[in-house]
């Protein structure tokens, strides 16, 4: 074991002195390059791992519950009563209402003044200020000598 620390850290002082790998003016393809060496090393990584070991045990068993005893209180007795007496109520009384009369009598007539129109002078508004940026229209910045 320490001959192979010994050598991984002998490659490791030895690899110092190596230059550096350069992508040129492009950062974005080293660091590209990066994520793609990642990504490899974790597959890789996950390759050479080992499968989980699965494990079944019984289910467990639970005692079955002890029988439960409820005594019950005796019966009441038996009363016997007479039927009740059953009265019947007269018919109520009906009073007819004759329906309300009706009269219908025509809408007044109301006479109103005329209207009056009320003249107002007119709103003008602030003055609106935009800008437009437009390149040849009009004949305009096409070197017919307009300058």
């Amino acid at each position: 074991m320490k001959r192979i620390t010994i050598a991984l850290l002998a490659v490791a002082i030895a690899g110092t002195g190596w230059t550096r790998a350069s992508a040129g003016n492009c950062g974005w393809s080293t660091a590209g390059a990066v994520l793609t060496g990642v990504v490899a090393g974790a597959v890789i990584v996950k390759a050479f791992e080992p499968s989980p070991t699965y494990v079944y045990a019984p289910a467990p068993v639970a005692p079955p519950p002890a029988p439960t005893v409820v005594y019950a209180p005796a019966p009441a007795p038996v009363v016997y009563a007479p039927a009740p007496a059953v009265v019947y109520a007269p018919p109520p009384t009906v009073v007819y209402v004759p329906a309300p009369r009706v009269v219908y009598a025509p809408a007044p007539v109301v006479c109103a003044p005329r209207p009056v129109a009320v003249c107002r002078p007119p709103y003008y508004g602030p003055p609106v200020v935009s800008f437009n940026f437009g390149f040849g229209y009009g004949g305009h910045h096409r070197g017919h000598g307009h300058w």
